[in-house]
């Protein structure tokens, strides 16, 4: 696959391969010119923070950014073991969705691997809080999300539930699209030098609060609840590594076909689906919680989750082991994300 990057806007190119098993999903970038030449497993120990999107660190301060489509698309599939070769530091963004590769992993198809598959069942509830939002683990026989969103002016309140399985990923989730909001122009401007210069900070503060005005109430739908007996802290290394410490890209590849542009509680062109912009939430979790190595038995419930809250979690998570365990999954046909057992890797061509 050959296309554009989201928030470069540079041109990359992506193939997918076969790799043995224990291979993990991994990723090898290639810049010519800039003397990048490295391997990267796909893991929170890799992760580093990136402005609205999820990156593995490449080294000399460098990144390979927006992975999280394609990660979400081969853990939907039941993938567990690819080389990744990318020659670029981004991953392209097609038309801002994943559906693309998704069908991309179908026609290349998959095999099984005589290993044993390995998942993470949650065994006791488990939360994180954000700025604006939480994410929480709770136990469930299979993988199953209930993730709303309530900061999209003029939105209200979005709000998606369900059980993830290879099907309903493809049909429900995959095709949903990246999305830009005119209010963050608005917010990305009240960010700059200029505005600094000009306006009294209380000021910029009205006008920052201002744009989350009226998105808290639509069709009766409340945001999914947070639970306060079941947080737990974020320790200080952590909430170090949520924060980018870097001027980069933002947004630079972003046109018409490759987002969905959100306007006044529409989207222009007209959405996939009445809640497409909850629903590529969902997409991006996917894709992040795959950073965790393996399937996770369990229900994620979340309001406005971010890349960095994801992070947070699965780090967290892993600090707490109280409250998962590791199990084998049997053999079987696959049902779902995280009852798959049918052990995956690209096939060979």
């Amino acid at each position: 696959m050959r296309g554009p990057g989201l928030h470069t806007g540079r041109v990359a190119r992506v193939t997918l391969a076969p790799a043995p098993p224990g291979h993990g999903i991994r990723f090898a970038v290639r810049c010519p010119g800039s003397g990048i030449d490295t391997e990267v497993p796909a893991g929170t120990a890799g992760w580093v923070a990136s402005r609205m999107s999820t990156a593995l660190d490449i080294g000399q301060g460098r990144k390979l950014r927006t992975i999280e489509h394609l990660m979400a698309s081969l853990a939907a599939s039941g993938i567990d073991n690819a080389a990744i070769t990318v020659e670029g530091t981004e991953i392209p963004i097609l038309d801002g969705s994943a559906a693309r590769w998704c069908a991309l992993i179908d026609a290349a198809g998959r095999v099984p691997q005589e290993r044993p598959r390995q998942a993470l069942r949650i065994r006791a509830p488990f939360q994180v809080d954000g700025l604006h939002g939480f994410l929480r683990a709770e136990p469930a026989e299979a993988f199953s999300v209930d993730v709303s969103t309530d900061r999209l002016p003029g939105f209200g309140v979005l709000r998606w539930s369900g059980r993830i399985d290879p099907a309903s990923f493809r049909t429900e989730i995959a095709p949903s699209r990246s999305f830009g909001n005119a209010s963050l122009i608005w917010r990305t401007l009240l960010k700059t030098r200029l505005a600094r210069t000009l306006l009294p900070c209380p000021i910029r503060d009205r006008l920052w609060a201002r744009s989350f005005d009226s998105q808290t109430v639509c069709g009766g739908l409340a945001p999914a609840p947070a639970r306060p007996e079941c947080r737990r802290s974020i320790c200080p290394e952590t909430q170090g590594r949520m924060h980018p410490r870097d001027r980069e890209p933002l947004l630079r590849g972003a046109r018409p076909g490759r987002v969905a542009i959100l306007l006044g509680g529409r989207v222009l062109g007209g959405a996939r689906f009445p809640d497409e912009p909850v629903r590529h939430k969902i997409l991006d979790l996917v894709g992040d919680l795959g950073l965790a190595g393996r399937p996770i038995l369990g229900r994620i419930v979340a309001n406005c989750p971010t890349h960095a809250l994801t992070f947070a979690f699965l780090t967290e998570l892993m600090r707490h082991p109280e409250c998962w365990e590791m199990v084998s999954l049997a053999d079987a046909a696959p049902s779902g994300l995280g009852t798959v057992t049918d052990r995956g890797a690209i096939r060979a061509t």
